[in-house]
């Protein structure tokens, strides 16, 4: 499930911040192992991992699993991880978010499908599927927000305009351009 990919990479970046490189490693090849590599995301940690530890071979094994299973070519070598495409550069994608996005429900349906690549389409670099993971948990956020916000709604007492008039959840291109902005925690 997403909730998994999304602690996965917390554990993961917990791991990394300890310096416990073999313990996240572990965690990601153990995720593989049971899941089938259903998700892009857990490669691409790995990809990052064995490159910070110059582990060429490693590196060069992952790329080549990531390859075979997702039909695509992962990142190269001597690419930057952290500096790759966001989801702001992935323009499609965001429209087509924005159309699901006022239906939490919706809006986490594509985002999984998304990270699961349930549908062919385009591969994501990291820091794109990393704001995929975060913009899924704001998503799961507003849905529990609206649905606790429905159920408490009282009739008698006039509507605020919190929201400056738009009605309805942040935008997707808001909410994106903040989760693009935020730094990861390694």
């Amino acid at each position: 499930s997403v909730d998994e990919l999304i602690d996965l990479e917390q554990q993961a970046e917990f791991f990394l911040v300890l310096g416990e490189e073999e313990s996240a490693i572990d965690l990601l090849m153990s995720h593989l192992r049971s899941s089938g590599g259903a998700s892009p995301l857990p490669y691409l940690k790995l990809l990052e991992i064995y490159r910070r530890r110059h582990d060429r071979e490693a590196y060069e094994r992952t790329r080549t699993r990531f390859s075979q299973r997702f039909n695509a070519v992962a990142p190269d070598w001597d690419s930057d991880h952290e500096q790759g495409r966001v989801l702001l550069d992935y323009p499609a994608v965001l429209a087509t978010l924005q159309t699901k996005w006022a239906q939490p429900l919706e809006a986490m349906a594509e985002l999984e499908n998304l990270l699961f690549r349930k549908r062919s389409g385009e591969l994501f670099e990291l820091p794109a599927y990393r704001d995929v993971l975060s913009l899924y948990s704001v998503a799961r956020d507003l849905h529990r927000h609206m649905g606790d916000a429905a159920a408490n709604v009282d009739l008698l007492l006039p509507l605020g305009d919190d929201d400056g008039g738009r009605g309805g959840p942040p935008s997707i291109f808001d909410t994106a351009a903040i989760v693009s902005k935020t730094a990861p925690l390694a």
